[in-house]
């Protein structure tokens, strides 16, 4: 009888933990989308304390770029890792992979999830049409808000993270994947600021976004082609 209670209790938190997640989830993408609008509109606008803070940070690092030519030659290295010609090609073998291994579900999330950031980008880019830094350090052009490859890091971290996540059993596997994917993704962004081909907040805001739109495009395939299980969802705990 006790064991039996026990199973039961262990049953209820398991669900009531599942119910939860959802709205965990929800509530992290609803903040991060209320952050990026009020960044928006803060470089839109002209923000002056925002300007100054930008043009502060960008101004040290650039003295930082030019006194440690290392320091310059090792973030031009991170910031390559996102280059185009770098992604793509692994972006479609990841796919390719999940669909032989009968993952299709996982592949059209992977496409979906990183056509979409760059397609919501793109947009916000041409309204936004913010000038970039006059101090580059690296090859850059168009518009400078938000960052693309920046974008495109945290972008293909996260779907990473929760594509592997359901592959992965809980414990350090979990943990060091998200922390490998995190860890890339924010050097990523460091670089562009390092290199002053980016404002900070340029950097901030595709990390915003990307928390908005790839989980967003997860809950909107996972109505579409369902089940809910065979589609990743976001991970609040560690569990």
């Amino acid at each position: 009888m006790h064991r039996q209670q026990s199973v039961r209790s262990s049953a209820a938190r398991g669900a009531d933990l599942s119910a939860r997640r959802p709205r965990q989830a929800s509530g992290w993408v609803l903040a991060a989308a209320l952050g990026f609008g009020l960044l928006t509109l803060a470089v839109v606008l002209g923000f002056h304390p925002l300007a100054r803070a930008d043009a502060w940070v960008s101004a040290a690092a650039y003295r930082a770029a030019i006194d440690y030519p290392a320091w310059r030659t090792v973030m031009y290295a991170v910031t390559r890792t996102a280059n185009a010609s770098t992604l793509t090609p692994i972006v479609a073998a990841a796919a390719l992979l999940l669909v032989w291994r009968g993952r299709w579900r996982q592949a059209c999330f992977v496409v979906a999830a990183m056509a979409a950031t760059t397609g919501v980008r793109l947009v916000i880019l041409t309204g936004v049409d913010r000038p970039r830094p006059v101090d580059q350090l690296a090859p850059s052009a168009g518009w400078s808000f938000p960052s693309g490859h920046t974008t495109a890091s945290a972008s293909a971290a996260l779907v990473a993270v929760l594509v592997c996540w359901q592959l992965l059993a809980p414990g350090r596997g979990r943990a060091v994947l998200a922390g490998l994917a995190g860890a890339w993704a924010v050097a990523v962004g460091v670089s562009r600021v390092a290199l002053v081909v980016h404002w900070p907040s340029d950097v901030v805001g595709a990390w915003l976004l990307t928390v908005v739109v790839v989980p967003t495009v997860g809950v909107l395939l996972r109505a579409v082609l369902g089940p809910a299980e065979a589609l990743p969802s976001v991970p609040v705990s560690g569990r």
